[in-house]
């Protein structure tokens, strides 16, 4: 039998995307032989996340976090957050990065994230803020369901989305 480790699983994450399910499966096995190993359960998570099993991808995440604290961690907790549509609770999260490790998030995607759960919420100051700090020649092709486009399409985006907020939010 094969003796599944966290490298396996990094090297093998085209499995991922080809049989979720199957990566599902060897997570469990990594998790089954080192318990007390974050890395397991983060792999697990990101399987259910990948099999549209949000919540159960969400205790995963937890249970890492309950094992170690990183910046990147709490920005994936955020994305799932985000994907449940809890848009106060993933802003937490990523704050909760930013505040770990400000130079690296702002590097990514979590002020994007952040930006678009704000927007959601009808805060269109608080996402015009965030996308600010996008740099000028920024360009996601929408990762993670996030706003596409440039700096431009991406903060028209975010005030479209803050005032449909607003609007369904009105009685």
């Amino acid at each position: 039998m094969l003796n599944i480790t966290s490298e396996y699983l990094s090297q093998n994450l085209k499995i991922l995307h080809t049989d979720p399910e199957k990566f599902r499966a060897l997570a469990e096995e990594l998790i089954r032989s080192s318990p007390r190993e974050h890395h397991g359960y983060y792999y697990r998570h990101k399987a259910w996340c990948q099999l549209g099993k949000k919540d159960l991808a969400l205790a995963d995440i937890d249970q890492v976090l309950n094992l170690k604290q990183h910046w990147v961690l709490y920005e994936a907790k955020g994305n799932v957050l985000r994907d449940l549509g809890r848009y106060q609770e993933a802003i937490e999260s990523y704050n909760q990065a930013q505040a770990m490790d400000p130079e690296r998030w702002s590097g990514g995607f979590g002020r994007l994230f952040r930006a678009e759960c704000y927007a959601r919420l009808g805060n269109e100051t608080a996402a015009l803020a965030d996308c600010e700090h996008l740099r000028d020649e920024h360009w996601t092709p929408g990762l993670l369901g996030a706003p596409r486009g440039n700096k431009e399409e991406v903060t028209a985006e975010l005030r479209s989305l803050a005032a449909e907020a607003r609007a369904s939010s009105k009685p």
